[in-house]
């Protein structure tokens, strides 16, 4: 179901509110002096500085699309994650299944193949983090986050569509504080963090920061007999600051991250759809399947992994040893800040990472306990990278004219090995014969069929050793001239060139070996021809199930022991460089002649562009399949106001995007008939939003925080293979362009309040959060959207609220702050992913967001 909020309607809404604050009258506020400890709760906001055009200016002198939270807000709505961010900024999308998902403005990456780049950038003091893995960081030690929404193909380190999040680290400085922190909550969650500041010497000064963190979990899986959804992360922050000379500034980093936990739990809902390959599309046979005309085994797995057959939060995904995520992360960074001159300065960012990620699954489309159809990262991923980055910031003609420019370059390598596993499968003999003439088959008419026919459809087990080696260089201006007081004009350019280098190996099924097993088996299976053993018995006998049986999983890995072919099905090495010219402007102008009441305003338009790298991508056996670069520009005006005595800020963006090549994730086949989930181009697409932020004080004490988005999303060009045809080899293309984006929800609402009352025995802050998202659609293919349409729960989340309360409390001295809180108070259960796939499995893979969490918390400044 769309919803009718648009962005006309939010236009019509921000200019009403705007006139009211312009034609109203003016009234100011003051600090009230508390009752009785003598302190005095704010009535105005606090001015935010952010450095989105990578020099410290004014959130609203700031022609960008900019949400900051600084660290105090941070603590105030009880954010521990930067994943929590999506319930409260507008056109965010963030997510965490098996791989972290952030969108901005519905573009966002859907896996975390360490072969795709972000479409949202994400920045550690400075330092751009290349792997989804490791972007939903916990906000340990932070300043202030920096979301940045549109394209960034100018400033930033990396040329991304989306937009980008900067995190900034509080700084060593020449005093000697800390703070420590705990927190203890259901679902066995404790929490401990804290951090240490003290001067060295005169000029260097050292800060450390920690953070502990244990979850068991909420998601039960009894066949595991293991709590999947827990959380194990520890993090280890060092940072020294060395004051070199009155104008040489050195700051270094050292981060270390651990994680190790379960990922999500999950469960299955069967899908309708009898064009489904994997269903009766081909009417397939699996272990189980006892009744030729009708096949079941299939859907009958999903289905015992369903919320209606077990309950509220249990899942039955079966025994599985590859559900543990574990991630390794060293970070070593530096910068030095030097000022040449009063008009000229100079920034060098360097950084270097090393990543290793353990084995996991990557995709259950099976859904259920069975391994019929699966995806695993089955070794360590090594990953590396190293960065170098130099800006220059000056201004000229008596500071009229701002600019920035400098180099960046980032050398990174990866390794992933991959594999996916698959049933062996029972055909009817008719129905082989069906296939193998290129035509589909028909429903055998009795249960017994014609004759039984077991062996290899596609290959039961294919191991992919994927290495990658990515280069970036880029060069990069920005130029803004205040052509007036009031007048500003900006003008930049970048020049992106990625290399892109990949390896792959594929290893297969030793076929032979296989048909000779079951040949020799004594349990009434013939001789191969071509793949396939005949049965000499019924189907009634269940001869799938007899032949899997035959390669049990020996050693405990979670795969079945096939025999693997002694020479490589597929070596294929691939070197492209991509390369692009993003350039930008922008024209802002700040009022003057303004009413009492109103304190600022600017009004800016920006077009903008921005480039995401093609990279090769692995198709099975057909080696590697080049994805095209995606490109974006955007058009975007917006206005910024302050009134009532810096009370009130309120800002709006209005947007319109055309996307080429948008890199999307699909479901094909390659030339033996095995299924790969892959990234194809769709040819266009265009997006066209608005989004608000409304903070105000309306009182001394009380806090009102709003925001809001709304996207239209929509398809231009966008064409696929219809996947039952493919599976038939007759290729055949079918149109998608009428289909809705995945994973981002068209409207976004999130609305907080909080009033500080100062008493006798301290300062208690009580907070109200509410959050809504409209539908969001998680399907994969062209039949998904099919049944979404006819109902979205089962390709997808109908719209769903959730509210969050807190209640704070401060003593006098402001050194000690206790903390209740409630998370998803409602306790409301909703999906955030995984996938619908209709035309393939016919199964809906869905892992549910928090329940009612609650908890204490307990921070002590020192």
């Amino acid at each position: 179901m769309k919803t009718t909020l648009s962005p006309r309607i939010m236009l019509v809404a921000g200019g009403m509110l705007s006139a009211a604050v312009l034609s109203s009258h003016a009234f100011g506020q003051t600090e009230t002096p508390a009752a009785s400890s003598g302190k005095k709760v704010s009535s105005s906001l606090e001015e935010v500085l952010v450095t989105a055009r990578r020099r410290r200016e004014s959130l609203q002198e700031t022609p960008i699309a900019v949400t900051a939270l600084s660290g105090a807000e941070l603590q105030e709505r009880g954010i521990i994650n930067i994943g929590e961010l999506t319930k409260s900024i507008p056109s965010v999308e963030i997510t965490e299944s098996v791989s972290n998902l952030i969108y901005i403005r519905g573009i966002g990456q859907r896996s975390a193949f360490a072969r795709v780049d972000p479409t949202v950038g994400v920045y550690l003091d400075n330092i751009f983090l290349p792997r989804a893995d490791g972007h939903l960081l916990d906000t340990v030690d932070v300043e202030n986050i920096q979301v940045l929404r549109g394209p960034q193909g100018t400033l930033f380190g990396k040329n991304t569509t989306g937009g980008a999040m900067v995190l900034t680290l509080e700084k060593p400085k020449d005093e000697r504080e800390g703070y420590i922190f705990g927190s203890l909550g259901n679902y066995g969650r404790h929490q401990v963090r804290g951090a240490y500041n003290t001067p060295i010497t005169d000029t260097l000064f050292a800060r450390a920061a920690f953070n502990y963190l244990k979850d068991d979990g909420f998601f039960e899986d009894d066949s595991q007999n293991e709590t999947n959804t827990s959380k194990g992360r520890m993090s280890f922050l060092g940072q020294l600051r060395w004051e070199a000379s009155s104008s040489v500034l050195v700051d270094t980093l050292l981060y270390v991250g651990k994680i190790d936990e379960r990922l999500p739990g999950s469960y299955c809902t069967p899908i309708n759809n009898e064009n489904a390959v994997l269903d009766r599309g081909l009417y397939l046979m699996w272990p189980g399947d006892t009744d030729a005309s009708n096949p079941t085994a299939y859907k009958e797995n999903c289905a015992s992994n369903s919320r209606e057959r077990l309950g509220d939060l249990k899942s039955n995904m079966g025994p599985n040893n590859l559900m543990d995520r574990k991630l390794d992360t060293y970070l070593l960074a530096a910068t030095v800040d030097w000022e040449l001159s009063d008009t000229l300065s100079m920034k060098i960012i360097g950084g270097a990472r090393d990543e290793t990620k353990g084995p996991l699954i990557s995709s259950d489309q099976d859904g259920g306990p069975a391994n019929f159809n699966e995806s695993y990262n089955t070794g360590d991923g090594e990953r590396s990278s190293y960065s170098l980055e130099l800006q220059l910031n000056g201004t000229m003609f008596d500071g009229a004219v701002t600019y920035t420019g400098g180099l960046f370059g980032m050398r990174e390598t990866n390794t992933e090995i991959f594999t996916l596993i698959n049933s062996l499968n029972g055909l009817d003999a008719a129905s082989l014969a069906a296939i193998a003439a290129g035509n589909r088959p028909s429903q055998p008419l009795t249960p017994l069929g014609t004759s039984p026919v077991v062996g290899i459809l596609v290959d039961p087990i294919l191991h992919s050793a994927f290495d990658l080696e990515n280069e970036t260089l880029a060069a990069f201006l920005q130029t803004s001239w205040n052509a007036t007081e009031q007048l500003e004009l900006t003008f930049g350019i970048r020049w992106t060139e990625e290399t892109r280098r990949s390896d792959l190996v594929v290893r297969g099924t030793d076929r032979e070996a296989v048909g000779q097993r079951l040949f020799t088996s004594g349990l009434g299976f013939g001789p191969a021809v071509q793949g396939f053993n005949p049965f000499f018995g019924t189907w009634l006998q269940d001869p799938v199930g007899l032949a899997m049986s035959l390669f049990p999983d020996a050693d405990g890995d979670g795969l079945h022991d096939f025999p693997e072919a002694a020479e490589p099905l597929r070596t294929d090495s691939k070197d492209r460089v991509f390369e692009k010219i993003t350039p930008m402007a922008s024209l802002s102008y700040q009022f003057e002649s303004l009413p009492d009441n109103v304190d600022s305003l600017m009004v800016y338009g920006t077009w903008s562009s921005g480039f995401k790298s093609g990279f090769f991508e692995p198709k099975g056996v057909d080696g590697l399949a080049q994805v095209e670069p995606e490109e974006v520009e955007n058009r975007e005006v917006g206005f910024k106001l302050e009134a009532f005595d810096r009370s009130m800020r309120f800002n709006m963006a209005f947007y319109d995007m055309d996307f080429d090549n948008q890199q999307l994730i699909q479901v094909d086949t390659d030339t033996n008939n095995n299924l790969v989930v892959i990234y194809q181009n769709a040819g266009s697409s265009r997006i066209k939003g608005a989004e608000l932020e409304l903070q105000w004080m309306p009182s001394p004490g009380m806090m009102i925080n709003l925001s809001a988005s709304n996207n239209d999303y929509s398809f231009s060009d966008f064409g696929d293979n219809d996947l039952l045809q493919a599976a038939l080899s007759n290729p055949t293309f079918i149109d998608r362009s009428d289909e809705t984006f995945p994973v981002s929800p068209e409207t976004t609402f999130a609305f907080g309040i909080q009033y500080a009352m100062d008493t006798d025995i301290g300062l208690f802050t009580p907070r109200l959060d509410y959050s809504y998202k409209s539908d969001v659609y998680y399907g994969l293919d062209d039949g998904a959207h099919t049944i979404y349409e006819e109902n979205p729960d089962n390709a997808g989340q109908a719209a769903y609220s959730v509210v969050d309360l807190r209640l704070t409390w401060q003593n006098a001295n402001g050194d000690t702050t206790i903390a209740g809180y409630v998370k998803n108070a409602l306790d409301k259960r909703y999906d955030i992913g995984i996938a619908a796939v209709a035309d393939s499995t016919a199964t809906f893979f869905q892992t549910y967001g928090d329940p009612r969490r609650f908890g204490i918390e307990l921070r002590k400044l020192f």
